[in-house]
């Protein structure tokens, strides 16, 4: 009877062996995988730091230096200050009045526009004019470009202040509003110092409003002048740029 029972129990033995190789593989596959879903977190969670780490070795290109002239030249301006709220609160007898003398000395007749100019009118006018810059064998940036890259925002205050008296002329042609609004602020700028009928304080803000109008009218008549019109005079502009020297190559 004894070999009888010797194949079953072969048999068992050899299916606990089997179930115990397949849970082993089962454990196997399962820890595969999850080394496998750690690793794949792992670099799912580097890309953001190689993300980062690219942005933040990317850089904004730097501003070319011409803007910053460009900005230098229109800083200071009265109306830079009227944008600012603290410009218009109404001030005491003794400020307003040094208000007005300090608008006085800045919206003369060769700067209605409140404008910095960097040179006098006489000066400007007498500008060596050489024909534009000598070609040199150099490489790099031209000459002609690195000269209206240094003459346009140098001279930009003197540019748009002509432009404002052609576009004056223009207005007195055909009494538009701009004529009538720059006589307001020129009124304003030569009546007495003392008026009863117009207290200093008040008399600051309405010279301040009518230098306000004044930008606005100017900015206006830019919109509406003719497109040739407005080619016409940036290339005058421009040519007058290039062909005079500055004052440290004259």
């Amino acid at each position: 009877d004894e070999p009888a029972f010797q194949p079953a129990a072969t048999s068992s033995a050899a299916l606990a062996g089997g179930q115990y190789a397949a849970s082993a593989k089962k454990k196997g596959k399962a820890k595969k995988k999850k080394g496998g879903g750690s690793k794949d977190a792992e670099e799912d969670g580097d890309v953001p730091e190689q993300a980062a780490s690219a942005g933040a070795g990317r850089s904004l290109p730097p501003t070319p230096a011409w803007v910053g002239q460009v900005q230098a030249s229109l800083a200071g301006s009265v109306l830079q200050e009227l944008l600012r709220q603290d410009a218009w609160t109404l001030l005491g007898e003794d400020v307003a009045d040094a208000r007005l003398a300090e608008l006085d000395t800045r919206l003369t007749w060769s700067s209605p526009l409140g404008l910095h100019l960097p040179l006098e009118w006489k000066d400007f006018v007498g500008l060596e004019v050489d024909g534009g810059p000598r070609r040199t064998s150099k490489r790099g940036m031209p000459q002609w470009v690195l000269r209206l890259q240094k003459n346009v925002p140098w001279l930009l205050a003197h540019y748009v202040t002509i432009l404002f008296f052609l576009t004056l002329l223009h207005a007195l042609s055909g009494f538009g509003m701009l004529l009538w609004v720059a006589a307001m602020q020129a009124g304003l700028l030569v009546a007495p110092p003392k008026l009863p009928q117009l207290q200093s304080p008040m008399r600051v803000l309405a010279m301040q409003a009518a230098h306000l109008l004044v930008w606005l009218l100017f900015i206006r008549s830019l919109w509406q002048m003719h497109l040739l019109v407005k080619l016409l005079l940036v290339s005058i502009a421009g040519t007058h740029a290039y062909v005079v020297a500055g004052l440290r190559e004259s």
